[in-house]
């Protein structure tokens, strides 16, 4: 009983954690395409999907996968307003971000994220993160064997937009919410412990750790892989993140910063750009979807899908 226990608490602090890599909202950080040019697979959903694991043809994991979906008025649309949402994760592979480099340079306009000033930049790439935060997602760079968004994204072209709230734009939403990061990050306790729960009385162990697994998954001689297959594992379910934040009344970490996107995308329209990216972190997505078919009346008409992570056993 004890050790389902510790396995529950593990898993929800996983949840909890990783929910928040995917949803950002760190000051001063960005938050948060198939491994080869020739590998990348297009194909048309309905948008609702952002993140997904690929396997292999014997069921072993083959890579973690983000989506770009372009959105249009029709499918057959050739003029006019297209928007594509770029689902991101913090950390990925080189070849995730040079890919991601090459793609910003067709859009007129790549809105990003990070809440600061007016006016900041994204410091060059390759200056390391400074702060407690910046030393955690380091560290967990490292352990994975992946590269760190902020130090392998340029954003220094000129189509890169600033479209995210200032720090004190960020604190005045929480104030009016009663919101603070602890509160944010029990809701997500809360909201994992309670899906672990939930998996664990319906006999679905799949992405259950126990403490003792996952400090042996340290010492072993192939840690970063499995570390990987067991976060992307996390990433890929939203079900925490969605209950934690979404809904009718929302939070400041997804609703009112993506309204802040949306209000720079209208005055990007507004200046005639019509081939408009979304850079934000893949738990933004889902809002954001909602918002561009209620509000602008446009509709998923493409996905390109890019491998963020290898989880190949090679």
């Amino acid at each position: 009983m004890a050790c389902r226990a510790i396995r529950v608490v593990t898993t929800a602090l996983l949840a909890a954690g990783q929910a928040i890599w995917l949803a950002g909202g760190f000051p001063s950080f960005p938050v948060s395409l198939v491994r080869a040019e020739e590998s990348r697979a297009v194909e048309v959903d309905d948008g609702a999907t952002f993140l997904r694991i690929t396997e292999e043809t014997d069921g072993e994991p083959r890579s973690l996968d983000t989506a770009v979906v372009r959105y249009a008025t029709a499918p057959e649309a050739s003029e006019g307003l297209t928007v594509d949402l770029v689902a991101a994760v913090h950390i990925g592979g080189e070849a995730y971000y040079e890919t991601l480099n090459r793609l910003f340079k067709d859009y007129d306009a790549v809105l990003y994220e990070l809440v600061a000033p007016e006016g900041n930049r994204v410091p060059k790439a390759g200056q390391k993160p400074s702060g407690a935060i910046g030393s955690a997602q380091q560290g967990l760079t490292s352990a994975l064997g992946l590269a760190f968004q902020l130090e392998a994204v340029d954003y220094s072209p000129a189509n890169f937009v600033h479209a995210d709230l200032s720090p004190e734009q960020f604190d005045e939403a929480m104030q009016k919410r009663g919101e603070s990061w602890w509160t944010m990050f029990s809701r997500l306790m809360r909201e994992g412990m309670a899906q672990a729960r939930r998996k664990s009385a319906a006999g679905d162990t799949s992405g259950e750790l126990g403490l003792g697994e996952l400090f042996g998954l340290l010492f072993s001689s192939d840690r970063e892989l499995q570390l990987r297959r067991i976060m992307a594992q996390q990433f890929t379910d939203m079900e925490v993140l969605t209950a934690a934040f979404g809904g009718e009344n929302g939070s400041t970490i997804i609703t009112d910063r993506n309204a802040a996107a949306i209000d720079v995308m209208r005055q990007q329209v507004a200046r005639g750009r019509q081939r408009i990216a979304i850079f934000y972190g893949a738990a933004h997505m889902a809002d954001f979807d909602e918002r561009l078919r209620k509000d602008f009346d446009l509709q998923p008409v493409e996905t390109t899908w890019v491998e963020a992570w290898n989880l190949r056993d090679e």
